[in-house]
């Protein structure tokens, strides 16, 4: 998406603005390098498609999501007991567990310095019930361990985990560009939700999940009813974004839709 990349360079330089990294700059690579940035690519769209112009307060806000991202795959690492991440060797496997936990704890750290310099309550309670939720979903995910969910207790664990660190950073740009926030949200959760769906239907995830006892998509709602719950909520997303002016980012944006 080369139409986002010197935006995505402004982004990788609020991320380790001020960062000391003490792992001999692993840390830093781990955190701008092989990451895709999706989680700002599509606040980017989202915002850049109403004709929005980004400011340093929003690029600090897409930092600290990926911050909290990252963060969460250090800790997602020692739980699924993966080897790889991006491509290279998961920190857990480098280090140790314990020192994964504690390197996705300083990701956290700065995020948190990052969330005080805005100085908004709102959105630094936005940030906060994020990290909560997102945590309460993977210790009910593994309370479910050898239990196959029901659909709603599924869906929930993908809004957790997933959707609402989404949710957290559209709803944040949204209160400080005053565009409504509402539809953002929704926007977001259901983009979110799709996201962490494919994941799970993804080869390789299918497999972890197997080997970890976990039960995803597949196993709850069985394929059909998988494509049509996805298709539904690409729907809903594709009538959120009928009201948007036509442009390259709401081109971009659509297609990022249609090939959840």
């Amino acid at each position: 998406m080369k139409i986002l990349d010197s935006d995505i360079e402004i982004i990788q330089k609020f991320l380790i603005e001020d960062f000391q990294d003490p792992f001999a700059g692993n840390l830093t690579d781990f955190a701008t390098k092989g990451s895709k940035f999706i989680r700002s690519k599509l606040a980017l769209l989202y915002f850049k498609a109403q004709g929005v112009v980004l400011n340093e307060e929003l690029y600090n806000i897409l930092a600290i999501g990926e911050l909290i991202h990252n963060a969460s795959l250090l800790q997602d690492d020692v739980l699924d007991n993966a080897e790889e991440r991006r491509g290279i060797s998961t920190f857990h496997k480098i280090y140790d567990s314990k020192i994964s936990v504690l390197a996705g704890d300083y990701l956290l750290t700065h995020a948190i310095k990052k969330l005080i310099k805005i100085n908004n309550l709102e959105i630094f309670n936005i940030f906060q019930n994020c990290i909560q939720q997102m945590t309460k979903a993977e210790i009910n995910q593994y309370f479910l361990k050898s239990k196959i969910p029901t659909r709603e207790q599924y869906i929930e664990i993908c809004k957790g985990k997933t959707a609402q660190l989404f949710i957290a950073i559209l709803e944040s740009c949204a209160i400080l560009l005053n565009l409504n926030k509402a539809t953002a949200s929704k926007f977001a959760e259901l983009f979110g939700i799709c996201f962490q769906i494919n994941n799970d239907l993804e080869t390789k995830s299918m497999e972890q999940d197997k080997s970890n006892e976990i039960y995803t998509a597949n196993n709850v709602l069985g394929i059909e009813k998988t494509r049509i719950l996805l298709d539904n909520y690409k729907e809903e997303m594709r009538g959120i974004l009928s009201d948007f002016p036509d442009n390259i980012y709401k081109q971009n944006l659509e297609d990022l839709v249609n090939n959840l």
